[in-house]
């Protein structure tokens, strides 16, 4: 039974379980037995000085190795929600009981780090945590009413993780996956470059500033945000939304009628089946339609844009941009720069807007010279 709010990894190797109950970690939160639903750590309302939780006594995990083999254990943590970047403020102290400090500093540093190793869990073994959230004396009054919460994970390593193929690039990146559950999940990256394995449920996942790869789940995502860093990311069957954001990417689709916006920079976004909406953005980009009627804008930049199947409307807007109708009855415009429209089979209609463009294998076409 997955207790936790998701599943973390470390090193690019997927655990065995993770903050769970059963076999072979058994996590409990004394003396209250289970952990309660997530998050556990909902920070809020605090006075500088104050303590979370307020008795000052922490909260209290047992963790436990039910197998029966030994277990490589090691510790991690998830942000979910932040106001007025709070966890830059906040203390976090972690003990291992009795007395051994796993960490003790600035709770942006602790969600920072790669997952903790805590060593080796003999069959059967176990072991407790505190931990403790204080505000600082010295914090100004600003922060009263801001918002953190976050879960830490208790988990253990298994076997290696094969990307899929369109993201085969960042297999040698990934330093720590984040898995999903079947809910609506809201997933915020740390600096690392992450794999975020999405479930069921209508999800947003900010990736954050490293190389990430994000995988759309089963629902209708409403926004999966690659954020700063080179990224890739790959819709799935549901209508989603899919943001590039800085930096180069990748962005499929899959199947579902998508919302794509590209970045700044050069990217490669592929609509998949359904009928999408594709913003490439600025720079010089590559988009593919996929099969479906879609809309396509190649935004600033010299882009190559292929509509593939379907009835398709392309617009270049600024930049000199190849433009491919391809099967379909099209309407492409070229918008400002020297482009080159080609309509392909079918009755495409084709403007060329200003600037010389060459139109070829359009029925009907305007504003071209060539």
């Amino acid at each position: 039974m997955l207790v936790g709010l998701f599943l973390v990894y470390k090193n690019s190797q997927l655990t065995k379980s993770a903050y769970s109950v059963g076999d072979p970690l058994i996590v409990t939160y004394t003396p209250d037995g289970p952990p309660p639903n997530p998050p556990m750590f909902v920070v809020s309302n605090m006075l500088p000085g104050d303590e979370y939780p307020s008795d000052g006594n922490g909260k209290l995990f047992n963790v436990k190795n039910g197998s029966d083999e030994d277990e490589s254990v090691v510790m991690d943590a998830i942000m979910t929600i932040e106001e007025k970047n709070f966890a830059d403020i906040l203390d976090i102290e972690i003990t291992e009981l009795p007395s051994t400090n796993i960490f003790s500093g600035k709770l942006q540093a602790f969600l920072d780090l790669p997952p903790i190793d805590l060593g080796n869990f003999p069959a059967g073994s176990d072991k407790s945590y505190r931990v403790k959230v204080k505000f600082p004396s010295s914090a100004e009054n600003e922060y009263q009413n801001a918002k953190v919460v976050f879960d830490i994970f208790w988990q253990t390593q298994g076997p290696g993780i094969e990307l899929p193929r369109e993201c085969s690039a960042w297999s040698g990146l990934i330093t720590r996956v984040v898995e999903g559950t079947e809910g609506n999940d809201f997933i915020f990256g740390n600096r690392e470059s992450e794999l975020f394995i999405l479930k069921g449920g209508n999800d947003v996942v900010f990736g954050s500033k490293g190389d990430d790869v994000i995988l759309g789940g089963e629902g209708n995502d409403h926004r999966l945000d690659g954020s700063d860093g080179n990224d890739c990311i790959i819709g799935g069957p549901g209508n989603d939304k899919l943001d590039g954001s800085d930096d180069y990417d990748l962005l499929y689709g899959n199947e579902g009628n998508d919302k794509i916006d590209g970045s700044d920079d050069d990217d490669l976004i592929y609509g998949g089946d359904g009928n999408d909406n594709i913003d490439a953005g600025g720079n010089n980009d590559k988009v593919w339609g996929g099969i479906g009627n879609d809309n396509i804008e190649g935004g600033a930049g010299n882009d190559e844009i292929h509509g593939e199947e379907g009835n398709d409307t392309i617009d270049g807007e600024s930049g000199n941009d190849k433009l491919y109708g391809e099967s379909g009855n099209d309407n492409i415009k070229g918008g400002s720069g020297q482009d080159f429209l080609d309509g392909g089979p079918d009755t495409d209609t084709q403007n060329g807007g200003s600037n010389t463009d060459t139109c070829i294998n359009g029925e009907t076409n305007t504003s071209c010279e060539l």
